[in-house]
């Protein structure tokens, strides 16, 4: 009779544990042997009488069921090898994460002694400075001196050449004064017979209308038509609401002027600290009043100033802001050269070819190169400056 597939798979297993089974109890004595060899078969026949009473039913839903707990607990296997994974790697980030910690407070900490080493150092020169100006002051004050004794002693000692020079010069600057008296006398007339004109113009429009406000309202018109360029059209009678506007107009654009003023004041303060000769014009015109000032000065009822009091003020605005915006703009435009130029100094790699980036840095060299900047922007603000803005 053929073996059935499962009898065929199961035979190897048998004979094994035949086998096995055999050569152990060899080696017992054969009383021994014997009582082990009934009590097992006993119990063989014990089992087999025991799974023959169980449905087989019941053995497939065990079987599932073992397979099921498998399968569970090979998932769960991999869910716990990649939570030991995720654990390993989160601790390496983590002690990495706490080395790059301490590594960047201790570079704080350097930086920091470096800081306030450089800034003691800076208060000290600081303080050399003002000492070296003041002696640089009281040497200027006997050089002057010296040069007036020296001045009267060729005097008194019959020096003409000297007394010669001084003769010429004062004749050149007496010729200068007379010119400018000459044209301060021709701007007088110019600006007589314009007020002059002006008040006829006045007069002949009060006298055409009685001395309405319709009538004033067209002539400030006509003067804003002839502005350059022109604010309004001319040959035009405006209502009260257009002058109101008018004065609208003026207010805001005073306040803007005012404002702008005043904001950029302190940017131009922090750039010209960094050029001396530029100190004295900017103390002029940070010590000037303030726009807001001038014009109530100008448009005051009873004593008001001519309007060129208020153009000289804004050009002077002016004047600082282009210098500033084109100071800055030609010191970022040199950056690169600033740069290489440095770079290749004593401060960078002049003095050592294999000098790093990190040692450059270690000696503050960055602080040197802003430092450089800000000097060259105020240097350069004051070409603008020189030459008009």
């Amino acid at each position: 009779m053929a073996e059935l597939p499962e009898q065929r798979s199961s035979a190897v297993p048998e004979a094994e544990i035949s086998q096995q089974l055999g050569a152990a109890l060899t080696e017992l004595p054969e009383a021994r042997r014997l009582l082990l060899l009934a009590a097992v078969l006993e119990e063989v026949g014990r089992r087999a009488q025991a799974a023959a009473r169980k449905p087989a039913a019941d053995v497939d839903g065990q079987a599932k069921k073992l397979q099921r707990l498998a399968e569970e607990k090979a998932e769960l296997d991999d869910l716990l090898a990649a939570a030991r994974a995720d654990l390993a790697h989160r601790t390496a980030t983590l002690e990495a994460s706490q080395q790059r910690a301490a590594e960047l407070e201790r570079i704080v900490n350097d930086q920091r002694g470096r800081l306030q080493a450089a800034q003691q150092q800076v208060a000290e020169l600081e303080g050399q400075l003002t000492a070296k100006t003041e002696q640089l002051y009281e040497v200027e004050n006997k050089v002057e001196q010296l040069t007036v004794q020296l001045q009267r002693a060729q005097l008194k000692a019959g020096d003409t050449s000297r007394v010669d020079t001084l003769e010429d010069s004062r004749r050149e600057l007496n010729a200068t004064i007379e010119q400018l008296r000459a044209e301060l006398e021709q701007s007088r007339r110019d600006k007589d017979a314009v007020v002059e004109h002006l008040q006829a113009e006045l007069a002949a429009a009060r006298a055409s209308s009685g001395g309405g406000g319709e009538t004033l309202l067209a002539a400030l018109w006509e003067r804003l038509a002839r502005a350059r360029p022109p604010l309004a059209p001319g040959g035009v009678k405006p209502p009260q609401a257009a002058a109101e506007r008018l004065v609208d107009a003026f207010a805001e654009l005073a306040r803007f002027a005012h404002d702008f003023d005043q904001g950029v004041r302190p940017f131009l303060g922090s750039f010209i600290r960094h050029h001396g000769p530029l100190a004295r014009p900017w103390d002029v015109y940070a010590r000037s009043p303030g726009l807001h000032d001038v014009i109530r000065e100008v448009i005051d009822a009873e004593h008001g100033k001519p309007a060129g009091v208020l153009k000289m003020r804004l050009l002077g605005l002016q004047r600082w802001t282009m210098a500033a915006l084109m100071g800055t703009d030609a010191s970022i435009e040199s950056i690169a050269g600033e740069l290489e130029q440095q770079l290749r100094s004593e401060v960078g790699m002049g003095s050592d070819p294999n000098r790093k980036v990190r040692d450059y840095l270690r000696d503050d060299g960055h602080h040197l190169f802003q430092q450089h900047i800000r000097e060259l922007r105020a240097h350069k603000l004051a070409e603008a400056y020189t030459h008009g803005g």
